[in-house]
C-alpha cells in the first residue's frame, strides 16, 4: 500500500553567476539565483506551506492531518552558499527548509559571512559577496535559531571510496577527480577543499582514476604504490597539455594498468569487515553524535550523499535515532514509512511548463487526480523500462 506525504524537493547550491564559476568543480550543483527565486515565487503563489521534516513526518506517519498544501524543501552538503544566498531569499518569503549538512565538510569557527541581507542593507555590496566554500558552525547555529532552517543529517565524510581496481578514467582536474583529492586532505583540511576551484591541488592531472561507491557502501580498497607510482612517472613522460600527449598518456596508461592487473598486483588491501564497521558508524552515528552537540538539537533524518545506502545502513541509521533517511538510489523502498522520496526541480524546460510540471509534482504527493495517476503510471513505465 502507498504511503503519501507532502512533496520533499532537494537543491545543492544557489548563486548568481559568480566570476571563473565555470571552472570551479562542483558548479553543476548550482541553480542560478534568479531560477531559484522564480520556484520560491511560485510556492508563494501557489499559497504553499513549507515544513521542517519533523511535521512532515508526523504526517508521512498520520499523527498529523495535512491540508493538501505542504512542501519540504531540502539542501544537501551544507555549501556556503546556502548561507549567502539561499537562506535570505527563503527568509524573505518567509518560507522553511531543512539543510543536511557533513560535521567533517564544516569549517570550525562562529564566523559569520556576509549574506544578501547585508547587501540588501547597504553594509556590502553584491560583488563582494564569498559563493565558494563550505558552512562554518557559527553560521549553522544561525540557521538553526532563525526558525527558517533545521539542520539534519549528511554523514560525517561525504566522500566516496575505491572498490575495485577497475579503471573509471584519468584526472583530467574536473569533478571526476573530486573525491580522490578529497581523500588526500586531512580530515580537518577537507572543510576548505571547496574554495579551490583547481583539483590539480590535490592529485595531478594525469593521475589514474578507479572505480569507487559512496562511503557509507564501499569496502574500501588500497591502491599499491608501486603502481601509483610508476603511474606518476609515466605523466612525466608526456605534454598533457595538447590532444597529442593526452592521447598517447593514455594508451600508455592503460597498457601499464593491463600489466599490473595481470599480476593482480594493482590492490594493495581491502578494509577489514570490523575496520569496514567501523567506519561506516562514525559516517552515520559520529556525525549525529557530532551535530547534536555543536547545535544542541536532536538530529532525527538523514540524507544519503550520491543516493548510495542500502537496507544495512539505513537499520544502522534508525538503530542509532534517525526517524528516516532519504530514499536515495534504493528505489524500492519509496513506499516505506521511514523513508524520504524526494525530487529534483532542475527540469530544463520553459518556465510555464516548469510551473505546469511543479504543480503536478505537488498535486500527485497530495493524491490529487489526474496526478496521482499519471505519478503511478510514470513509475510503471520506469519499472517497466529499467527491468528491459
Amino acid at each position: 500500500m502507498p504511503v503519501h506525504s507532502p512533496l520533499v524537493t532537494y537543491y545543492h547550491s544557489v548563486a548568481p553567476e559568480l566570476p571563473g564559476a565555470k571552472h570551479w568543480p562542483l558548479s553543476f550543483l548550482t541553480m542560478r539565483m534568479d531560477r531559484f527565486e522564480e520556484e520560491l515565487d511560485h510556492i508563494v503563489e501557489r499559497g504553499w506551506r513549507t515544513i521542517h521534516l519533523d511535521e512532515w513526518w508526523r504526517m508521512r506517519c498520520g499523527q498529523e492531518r495535512s491540508r493538501g498544501n505542504e512542501l519540504a524543501i531540502t539542501f544537501d552538503d551544507g555549501l556556503l552558499d546556502n548561507w549567502v544566498f539561499a537562506f535570505p531569499l527563503l527568509k524573505e518569503r518567509g518560507l522553511k527548509a531543512t539543510f543536511f549538512i557533513c560535521p567533517e565538510l564544516i569549517e570550525p569557527g562562529d564566523h559569520l559571512r556576509p549574506n544578501l541581507e547585508d547587501v540588501w542593507n547597504g553594509r556590502t555590496r553584491m560583488e563582494d559577496l564569498a559563493g565558494r566554500g563550505q558552512l562554518s558552525w557559527g553560521e549553522c547555529r544561525a540557521l538553526q535559531r532563525s526558525g527558517v532552517v533545521d539542520i539534519q543529517n549528511h554523514t560525517m565524510t561525504h566522500t566516496k571510496h575505491i572498490v575495485s581496481d577497475r579503471l573509471r578514467g584519468v584526472n583530467r582536474g574536473g569533478f571526476e577527480g573530486w573525491y580522490p583529492a578529497m581523500n588526500t586532505c586531512a580530515p580537518d583540511e577537507r572543510a576548505y577543499m571547496a574554495k579551490c576551484p583547481d583539483i590539480a591541488t590535490y592529485i595531478p592531472i594525469g593521475m589514474p582514476l578507479f572505480e569507487e561507491h559512496s562511503a557509507v557502501v564501499a569496502r574500501r580498497k588500497t591502491i599499491r604504490p608501486e603502481f601509483m607510482e610508476a603511474a606518476r612517472k609515466l605523466i612525466g613522460e608526456h605534454d598533457l597539455s595538447t590532444p597529442d600527449g593526452r592521447s598517447t598518456h593514455e594508451v600508455r596508461l592503460h597498457a601499464l594498468h593491463a600489466a599490473f592487473q595481470a599480476r593482480n598486483a594493482v590492490v594493495e588491501g581491502e578494509e577489514s569487515f570490523d575496520e569496514h564497521v567501523a567506519r561506516v558508524e562514525d559516517e552515520i552515528i559520529g556525525s549525529k553524535r557530532r551535530i547534536e552537540k555543536e547545535l544542541d538539537k536532536p538530529v532525527r533524518f538523514l540524507c544519503w550523499p550520491h543516493g548510495g545506502n542500502s537496507p544495512a545502513v539505513h537499520a544502522v541509521a534508525r538503530q542509532a535515532g534517525h526517524v528516516a533517511t532519504t530514499v536515495g538510489r534504493w528505489v524500492a523502498s519509496a513506499n516505506e514509512r521511514d523513508r524520504i522520496p524526494r525530487t529534483g526541480t532542475g527540469w530544463p524546460l520553459g518556465t510555464t511548463m516548469r510551473r505546469l510540471k511543479f504543480d503536478a509534482k505537488m498535486g500527485a504527493a497530495h493524491g490529487r487526480q489526474p496526478y496521482r495517476a499519471l505519478a503511478g503510471l510514470n513509475a510503471f513505465r520506469h519499472r517497466l523500462f529499467s527491468q528491459g
